[in-house]
C-alpha cells in the first residue's frame, strides 16, 4: 500500500469521527475557570500589597529611631501582631478548604452532601479554634519583662505567630490522618443501613467491604478500649484519693 493510499484510508476514517457533545461546554468552562483563576491572582496581590503597605505605614507612624535603640509603643507592636494573626487565619481557611474538598470528596465519596456538610463543620471549628488562639494571646498591658525593648516583645510575638501556624499544622495533619477512618466508618455504618433497608432482597455482600466494616469494627472498638482506660487513669486515682481521704 502507498503512502497515498494509507493517507486516505486515514482521512476517511477520520470522517466517522463524532467530537464530544459536551466538547464546547468544557472547553468554555476551563476558560471560565481560567479567568477566575486570574481574577483571584490578581486580587491575592492586590489585597497583601495592600496589606504589607499598611504595616509599613504603621510602622512608620510609630516607629522611633532617635535614640540609640529602636522603640515602639508597644500597644502598636500589639495591634499589628493581632491584625497578622487575623490575616492569616482569614487567608489560609478558604485555601485550605479549597485544596481539601478533593479529598472529603474522595473519603466521602458515597454521599458527596456529606461532604459538604463535613467540610462546613470544620470551617465553623476551624474560626472558633483559631479565634480563641488569637483572643486569648491578646495582651492588654505591657509585660515587665519587656523592659519597654522592642526586641524583647518582637521576641514574643514571634512565638505567639510561631505558635499559632504550628498550631494550624499539627490540626490540619491530625485531619488528614483522620480522614480516612472517617469515611471507612461512614461508608461501612451506610452499608449496613442499606443492606438492612433492602432486608431479604439484599444482594451478597462484598468481600472486600466486609473486610472494610472488620476494620471499621476495630477501630471503634480499639478507640473505645483507649478512650474507657483514660478514663480509668483519672477516675480511679481521683477514687483512691477519696477513700483515703475519707478514712484519714
Amino acid at each position: 500500500m502507498t503512502v497515498e493510499e494509507l493517507l486516505t484510508t486515514a482521512l476517511h476514517g477520520a470522517d466517522d469521527y463524532e467530537p464530544s457533545p459536551d466538547l464546547f461546554a468544557r472547553v468554555r468552562r476551563s476558560i471560565d475557570e481560567d479567568r477566575a483563576y486570574r481574577r483571584r491572582r490578581r486580587r491575592a496581590v492586590a489585597l497583601t500589597g495592600g496589606g504589607v503597605l499598611a504595616a509599613a505605614v504603621w510602622v512608620a507612624a510609630f516607629l522611633d529611631l532617635s535614640g540609640r535603640t529602636a522603640r515602639m509603643e508597644w500597644w502598636a507592636l500589639e495591634v499589628l501582631t493581632v491584625a497578622l494573626m487575623t490575616v492569616i487565619v482569614v487567608t489560609l481557611g478558604p485555601v485550605i478548604r479549597r485544596f481539601g474538598r478533593e479529598l472529603t470528596l474522595e473519603v466521602f465519596r458515597s454521599n458527596q452532601e456529606t461532604s459538604e456538610r463535613f467540610l462546613r463543620l470544620l470551617d465553623i471549628a476551624y474560626y472558633l479554634v483559631f479565634s480563641a488562639v488569637i483572643i486569648m494571646t491578646t495582651v492588654f498591658e505591657a509585660d515587665p519583662a519587656w523592659q519597654g525593648r522592642l526586641a524583647s516583645q518582637l521576641e514574643d510575638e514571634l512565638v505567639r505567630v510561631g505558635v499559632l501556624l504550628l498550631l494550624m499544622g499539627v490540626l490540619h495533619a491530625v485531619t488528614i490522618a483522620v480522614l480516612p477512618v472517617m469515611g471507612l466508618l461512614f461508608a461501612s455504618n451506610w452499608r449496613r443501613a442499606a443492606r438492612s433497608a433492602l432486608g431479604d432482597e439484599a444482594p451478597p455482600p462484598d468481600p472486600a467491604a466486609e473486610r472494610a466494616d472488620r476494620v471499621a469494627t476495630i477501630i471503634v472498638w480499639t478507640v473505645a478500649g483507649l478512650l474507657a482506660l483514660q478514663l480509668a487513669m483519672i477516675v480511679l486515682p481521683a477514687l483512691v484519693g477519696l477513700i483515703f481521704g475519707a478514712t484519714g
